[in-house]
């Protein structure tokens, strides 16, 4: 990729922010032919956290942080063609059972065709309730769906197509599921899960760091049934679990092996706390709790070299959100623009911590600074 400039913004005649952002939805929604890297799959969902960061970022700064999304746009519409546009559906109602059945069959181009079709009809929580529950434990799309629904739950202002890449990419592999859960019977205790977690063994990574590796490593017997298996609940404290799964994400950022900070500790935070911000708002319960810890788990085994403490403690934060916000605004990784977003989320829902969640995103920041 090119270095930004973040000078073509102000060369060009001024537009109202809006108008920014709705061109840059325009673009990023369309997907490309050509299966998804890790940049094209990320794309939609780093404009989600971009446009959301700007609510942090000070004003003197904000233009450069408008100049990286107008970079985001560049670099997507160099990446490749766009996929050719969906023949119109046979008239008729948006239908999300067809949609999913679509996913669940592999059939890219009728997923695109209805999805270009039926989510502009929809709110982001009617497609979170219609679909949520069906596509929240695929790990297609590098198990990214949840981001993109939680992101577009958090700004329901943003266009839902920017989904159509997600969907699409998660018909690309139907059968990479989380499904151990399923065969769990009872109500367990969700209260355990911290010492769930903190019980994993260390396994080290199966030969690659992609999440489907990562997360049928965590599916095999004697993993996750075992470990997670007890604490599974239909009904439990939804914002405990939350906290329990974002804290342990925090602390192995900054306490655990440096060389994962920026994909797979960023990761063991992004992706539990998008699907537990869709408990409830059409995933249930018991899902979300099962995948979003299948996920924390999964980072746990593959890259943990250090074991949590018995309990994790505040700590101070070394940055405020402004600075840690703009940073990330200002840098051109997808993974630290979502992680910092991510950060600023816990660190809103768990407020005894924000410093933990700050400290967090200045470590990621600092590892760019001296690695990127």
């Amino acid at each position: 990729m090119s270095s930004p400039s973040t000078t073509s913004f102000t060369q060009r005649p001024v537009v109202g922010v809006s108008r920014l952002i709705g061109a840059a939805s325009a673009a990023l929604s369309v997907p490309k032919a050509a299966p998804a890297d890790s940049f094209v799959l990320h794309a939609p969902l780093e404009l989600m956290a971009r446009v959301q960061l700007l609510a942090f970022v000070p004003p003197d700064r904000r233009d450069a942080a408008l100049a990286m999304i107008e970079w985001l746009v560049e670099q997507y519409e160099a990446a490749g063609d766009p996929v050719a546009v969906p023949p119109p559906l046979p008239p008729g109602p948006p239908n999300a059972a067809a949609l999913v059945a679509a996913v669940a069959a592999g059939d890219q181009h009728l997923v695109d065709s209805m999805a270009s079709a039926w989510l502009p009809q929809w709110s982001a929580a009617e497609v979170v309730g219609l679909v949520g529950e069906a596509l929240v434990p695929s790990l297609a799309a590098a198990g990214h769906a949840p981001i993109a629904m939680a992101l577009l739950l958090r700004d329901p202002s943003l266009p839902r197509t920017l989904l159509r890449g997600p969907l699409r990419s998660l018909a690309a592999q139907p059968a990479w599921q989380i499904d151990w859960y399923r065969s769990i019977v009872g109500n367990g205790d969700a209260g355990g899960l911290y010492d769930a977690l903190r019980a994993a063994p260390r396994l080290g990574r199966p030969g690659s760091d992609f999440i489907h590796p990562l997360m049928s490593q965590a599916q095999q017997p004697g993993m996750a049934d075992l470990l997670l298996g007890p604490v599974l609940a239909h009904r439990y404290d939804v914002p405990a679990a939350l906290r329990t799964l974002t804290r342990i994400a925090a602390w192995s950022m900054l306490h655990d092996d440096p060389s994962q900070a920026p994909y797979g500790w960023s990761h063991a935070l992004t992706m539990p706390q998008a699907v537990l911000g869709l408990a409830g708002a059409g995933v249930q319960a018991r899902t979300a709790l099962a995948v979003a810890s299948t996920f924390a788990l999964g980072f746990r085994l593959a890259h943990g070299t250090t074991a949590l403490p018995e309990r994790i403690h505040p700590v101070a934060a070394p940055a405020s959100a402004g600075e840690v916000a703009t940073a990330a605004a200002l840098h051109e990784d997808a993974h630290l623009v979502k992680y910092t977003l991510a950060c600023l989320h816990a660190a809103a829902d768990d407020r005894g911590f924000a410093g933990l969640y700050l400290a967090a995103a200045a470590h990621l920041v600092e590892w760019w600074r001296a690695n990127g």
